[in-house]
């Protein structure tokens, strides 16, 4: 279940990195008059983060997993 809750989270989590980046993106495209450069880095920047943090995460998991199994 604590496996479960935790993948729920990783949803949530995204759109929230997502909805962030959006509005600071629009910031900096309103601070430099840009036409939405701003946006496009800071959730390609996110994007990238939070993949990396998947993969950390996953490894995590995948470690733990491993060490669950008895020897057989």
């Amino acid at each position: 279940m604590k496996k479960a809750t935790i993948f729920m989270g990783i949803g949530f989590e995204l759109l929230g990195l997502i909805l962030g980046a959006l509005f600071l993106g629009r910031e900096i495209d309103r601070h430099f008059n840009w036409p939405g450069y701003g946006v496009a880095f800071m959730v390609i920047t996110v994007m990238a983060g939070w993949m990396y943090h998947l993969i950390i995460l996953l490894k995590k998991f995948m470690d733990e997993a491993t060490e669950d199994k008895p020897d057989a």
